[in-house]
């Protein structure tokens, strides 16, 4: 990739305007990371210091059950900002783990870094908003889906909205990212070929 920061420049520069300053100041702020398939860059417990930007690559959010069973609560991909909100706005212990289930390209910024942009950059404030507003309804959304529709309603308005999470996320994930058995998942693709 000849420059790891474009996608978030232009990211953020179609919900705020943007001065040359202000893109010096993106670029110095977040830095690129590459993270491998399996890896955790939040364990349970933990407090997190970095909100990412993914650039390449899927990420999921998962909490584990008493029994060990795991539990997707969010996948994210390109262009999506990834991290326990409650633990990064808050300073809290992350209730639950992320995971990257691909090869990741992230820009990552620390807690302290993010906080010095709300003086930094004019828009910054109003950028942020934006996010957090929309992670919470996609959290809301996400609560009528699993309430509301059947498995394959769940699954097909997956497809239809979030593509690229529906084909690029292992089945065992997508599964309980659905509220539903793996096997469940795999006839409801077959029906649907």
């Amino acid at each position: 990739m000849n420059n790891p920061h474009s996608a978030i420049l232009e990211y953020v520069g179609k919900k705020i305007a943007l001065s040359e300053n202000d893109r010096e100041i993106l670029i110095s702020s977040f830095h690129f990371v590459k993270k491998d398939k399996n890896d955790l860059i939040l364990r349970k417990g933990s407090k997190t210091e970095y909100l990412y930007f993914i650039i390449n690559g899927y990420m999921r959010c998962f909490h584990q059950k008493e029994g060990g069973e795991e539990v997707t609560t969010q996948i994210w991909g390109p262009g999506d900002f990834a991290t326990s909100f409650e633990s990064f706005l808050k300073s809290n212990l992350s209730p639950d783990y992320i995971q990257c289930i691909s090869n990741c390209e992230l820009l990552c910024i620390t807690k302290n870094d993010h906080e010095n942009l709300y003086s930094a950059i004019e828009g910054w404030p109003l950028f942020c908003q934006n996010v957090y507003e929309t992670y919470i309804l996609r959290m809301s959304e996400r609560m009528h889906i699993l309430q509301n529709l059947s498995a394959s309603e769940r699954y097909m308005r997956l497809l239809n909205k979030q593509p690229n999470i529906a084909l690029n996320t292992s089945v065992k994930h997508l599964a309980s990212y659905l509220g539903i058995q793996p096997q469940s998942l795999s006839r409801i693709r077959k029906s649907i070929k």
